[in-house]
């Protein structure tokens, strides 16, 4: 079994805790874009007693959002046949990605059809052994930069065409769904909020429910076992009022594909609209997974560290 065999296996065994985070902070209900500049030079207000009460807005046809994500993995892996260690090694994963939705199709109150430009959309990855130094970084641009496609949400069916409406390759189709997931689906944490006054200091713990709905769990990742957010204060992003939570996250699954998410970091959303607007997430992860065929089994278990950051700027559309 080769090392460039094991090695391509880490992306798969960590998309599903990626996944779970991005889910957390993307807003396919989507709302239109200047080029980003992102404003954050206004101070987080911690006024003692403070409240805010949270709204909603209807998304419109034309709206737009321009997302700008980066995302650090750093995994040790370890593989195991028979007992026996094959495999010790180390790697870093950087992904970048600025992409522009455009809603095209809204129905009851939720988009369900959407044009995603990506601008950029780069990884870069570095391997070594686990004793030694890591070796030199490789800068790839993925499939889908400089590219558009139009995805809807069919019944559970996600659809991804290209502008001219022809089925993308299938490395182009596989990002464009993942991270268009929630696309045509309720936002649980705005439906959660909305309507809520919190304030400032107070924790709130959301029912296991709302937080499994939230990031997409069930199955390969199992089940949320904390989910809280506190109010920490107020601030100005892109010209907006957003409150600024503290969010503690800890998920964890125990079948074949054991999987543990520990993270915490500040969540800012849009007090008029339950919208994230920025998002910090980092903290320790686990995984494991069995693989192989009955006669020639081996376990691929990974440990370390990882962020994501996503900030998000909406332009929406005049009533």
């Amino acid at each position: 079994m080769s090392r460039t065999h094991l090695m391509a296996g880490l992306p798969r065994l960590a998309a599903p805790i990626l996944l779970a985070l991005l889910l957390v902070v993307s807003d396919s209900n989507a709302q239109s874009v200047a080029p980003a500049s992102y404003d954050r030079a206004t101070p987080v207000k911690s006024d003692a007693g403070q409240s805010v009460t949270f709204g909603r807005r209807a998304p419109q046809v034309g709206d737009q959002l321009e997302q700008n994500l980066a995302v650090r993995l750093r995994l040790d892996t370890l593989v195991r046949q028979n007992q026996q260690v094959i495999e010790k090694s180390k790697t870093v994963l950087c992904r970048q990605q600025r992409r522009v939705v455009t809603t095209t199709h809204v129905k009851d109150g939720i988009t369900v059809a959407v044009l995603v430009r990506y601008t950029e959309a780069a990884k870069e990855i570095a391997t070594g052994t686990a004793e030694g130094k890591l070796g030199e970084s490789k800068l790839a641009a993925q499939p889908v930069q400089g590219k558009a496609y139009r995805v809807r949400r069919d019944g559970e069916a996600l659809l991804v065409t290209d502008e001219k409406g022809a089925v993308p390759p299938l490395d182009e189709y596989e990002i464009v769904a993942l991270n268009m997931d929630s696309l045509g689906r309720p936002n649980p944490l705005a439906d959660f909020i909305a309507g809520k006054t919190i304030t400032i200091g107070e924790r709130i713990a959301l029912p296991n429910q709302v937080a499994e709905k939230l990031m997409g769990l069930g199955g390969e990742m199992g089940e949320v076992t904390q989910f809280e957010l506190t109010l920490k204060g107020v601030t100005k992003i892109n010209g907006q009022n957003c409150a600024v939570f503290l969010a503690n996250i800890e998920a964890a699954s125990t079948d074949s594909s054991q999987m543990r998410l520990m993270v915490e970091g500040p969540l800012a959303i849009e007090i008029d609209t339950c919208r994230a607007a920025d998002a910090t997430f980092a903290g320790p992860i686990g995984m494991s997974e069995t693989r192989g065929s009955l006669s020639a089994t081996y376990q691929m278990s990974g440990t370390g560290k990882m962020m994501v950051h996503i900030a998000s700027k909406y332009c929406d559309l005049e009533r």
